[in-house]
Order: structure tokens, then sequence, then C-alpha cells
């Protein structure tokens, strides 16, 4: 695994971002990151009143879902819902029947270029990605 810095570098929407990082750089399909937020939150000691620490805030996470050599592309969780039918559906109420959606992340809209099928401030080019798992 390299020392890199690991980047967005394209926002093709909500669900779907490209990093600046691939096999050259050790990512392998199915890690997961999580988009850090520059801006950080001072943890201040009530009785000094000096601040004593900084908690990182995550603007959400993502899993690598395409690697190539020099980039990959990766999208958020997909969420699998169970639904049942209505009940005045009477020959399929009790087939339940499932919905998947990806978790949309809070982008910068002006940034989204589209062209592939938690933080209160938006995803953004530039944005730093860290590893939270590796499959092998």
């Amino acid at each position: 695994m390299t020392d890199k810095t690991i980047k967005i570098v394209k926002i093709i929407n909500e669900t779907t971002f490209v990093l600046n990082s691939g096999t050259n750089d050790g990512i392998e399909e199915g890690m997961e990151f999580k988009i850090m937020d520059s801006e950080q939150e001072p943890i201040t000691d009530p009785d000094t009143n000096l601040v004593i620490g900084y908690l990182d805030n995550s603007k959400g996470t993502i899993k690598a879902d395409v690697v190539q050599e020099k980039m990959t592309i990766a999208r958020t969780k997909l969420h699998t819902k169970v639904n049942r039918r209505p009940i005045y559906d009477a020959m399929s109420a009790f087939q339940p029947y499932e919905t998947s959606y990806r978790e949309e992340l809070n982008v910068d809209e002006t940034q989204i270029t589209g062209g592939y099928g938690k933080s209160n401030n938006p995803v953004s080019i530039g944005d730093v990605v860290v590893i939270l798992s590796d499959p092998s």
C-alpha cells in the first residue's frame, strides 16, 4: 500500500465517485473508504477552557466498485428493504418483495459531471479519502 493521499477527483452523482488511486496504489475491489471533512470539531476542557483535541467528521462512506491501475470508481452502500404487499392484495399479501437503493451523499451539485451508470458539508473534488477496510 502506498503512502499516497487518496482523493476524490470526479463526482459522477450523489452515489458514485472517482478516486485518484487504483491497483498501482494497492487498492482492491471491495475496500471501504471514509470521506473526511477538512473541518474538525474542537473539543474544549470545561475546567481549563483549552482545546484538548479535535473530532474528525465524516462526509460518508464509499466502497471500491471498479478498480483500474490509476483510479477507482467507488459507490455508496446499497440498502435493501423488504416490503409487504398491501393487505387488500389477498393473493400476494404474504409474499414480500425487496427494493434496493444507494445511500445518497450531500455533494456540491455544481461538481456533478455524470458519466457512470454524513457531514453537512458537501463532498467536493479534492476531499481526502481514508481506507476503512481491506478485503484481503
